[in-house]
């Protein structure tokens, strides 16, 4: 999706509130719906992870079992992805060697590293929710919030429907790459997202060096 004929984007310098943690894990296996499961967690060991705004927490990915259920397996490279505000960096210590219990299936929490934006003309979010479940009216939400919230106008490619379970209910969203965008609005939409959910990983954003890639899978 483009638009036609909007004004050239000038440089402009923005400093993010944000910053992302990488997190360390021990464990064999997740259920493939964890999203809702993991938020809850991670609530009960930081309770102001829901009280403060934009903080983000990225879904677990790992490889399917054969074994048929609804299960995944996981290594040493499945990383816990965090996005939290620079001045709460210090206090996610206490995250630390704790341990997640997901159904059943435990995590034990290592040491983290902190990782910044970078400032990609190519972003691209897993799912983004904004309360439409059908594809038209969902691109007239982005369409809304890119250049009411943000000013931004640029071109965007939406993917294939998607379900996330919550203690709500199911939600529905698409995965959602954005091109052509300037540096300081990259950043500015990796700070704050786009859509509902942050804590459910939903509108979070990470730089793509090419949207090559990511076209295929995404149609």
């Amino acid at each position: 999706m483009n638009w036609a004929g909007w004004p050239e984007n000038k440089p402009e310098e923005y400093a993010p509130r944000m910053i992302d943690l990488q997190f360390d894990l021990v464990g064999t296996t997740i259920p493939t719906e964890n999203a809702q499961l993991l938020s809850v967690a991670l609530q009960e060991l930081v309770p102001w992870l829901g009280e403060e705004p934009g903080i983000g927490i990225q879904h677990l990915k790992g490889a399917e079992t054969n074994s048929g259920d609804a299960t995944l397996n996981i290594n040493r490279r499945t990383k816990l992805f965090l996005r939290v505000p620079r001045a709460r960096v210090d206090a996610m210590q206490r995250l630390v060697g704790q341990t997640l219990d997901l159904a059943g299936h435990v995590l034990q929490i290592g040491d983290f590293k902190t990782r910044e934006f970078s400032p990609f003309a190519n972003i691209y979010a897993h799912f983004v929710d904004t309360g439409s479940a059908g594809e038209e009216q969902f691109v007239q939400d982005v369409m809304r919030e890119l250049d009411g919230r943000f000013q931004l106008r640029c071109g965007f490619i939406c993917g294939k429907q998607q379900t996330l379970q919550s203690t709500s209910g199911p939600l529905y969203g698409y995965s959602l790459m954005l091109h052509d965008v300037p540096p300081h609005k990259s950043l500015q939409l990796q700070d704050e997202g786009l859509g509902r959910n942050r804590l459910l990983g939903c509108g979070i954003f990470i730089p793509h060096k090419s949207i090559a890639p990511v076209i295929p899978a995404i149609l």
